[in-house]
C-alpha cells in the first residue's frame, strides 16, 4: 500500500478541532507564556532615567529581533531614590507607549516582585 493510500484509509487526526478560532488559540498560548519564566532580563539598577530609557528601548528591539516572547526588566524598588521611585515610573511609561511591548505586569516574587516587570513582546 502506498503512503497516499494509507493516508486516505487512516486520515490524520485534526488536533485543532474544537479549539475555536485563531484568537482563542492565541489566548491559550498567551496563558502558557504568562506562566513561563522570562527568556531574557535587563537590570537597570544604578542608571539615570535617561540612561534607563535608552537601555530599555534597545533591549526591547534586540529581544524582538532574537525572536523572544517574554522578557523581564528589573527597575528596582526605589529605595535609593529621593521621593517616589524614578525608574519604575519611567519603565512603565515607556512600556505603555512602546510599539514593541504588548502586555506587561509586576513580576513574580522569585523574579523581583514589585522591583521588576515582565513584558510580552508583540
Amino acid at each position: 500500500m502506498s503512503m497516499d493510500e494509507w493516508l486516505r484509509k487512516y486520515p490524520p487526526e485534526n488536533k485543532d478541532e474544537g479549539e475555536g478560532d485563531e484568537a482563542s488559540r492565541t489566548h491559550v498560548s498567551k496563558r502558557k507564556l504568562l506562566k513561563q519564566s522570562s527568556q531574557r532580563s535587563l537590570d537597570l539598577h544604578g542608571l539615570t532615567a535617561e540612561e534607563a530609557r535608552c537601555e530599555v528601548e534597545s533591549f526591547l528591539r534586540s529581544s524582538r529581533k532574537m525572536g523572544l516572547r517574554k522578557v523581564l526588566i528589573i527597575h528596582g524598588k526605589g529605595y535609593h531614590s529621593e521621593g517616589a521611585p524614578v525608574l519604575k515610573k519611567e519603565v512603565l511609561r515607556l512600556l505603555e507607549n512602546s510599539p514593541i511591548a504588548g502586555e506587561f505586569g509586576t513580576a513574580d516574587r522569585k523574579e523581583g516582585g514589585s522591583g521588576a516587570v515582565w513584558v510580552l513582546l508583540k
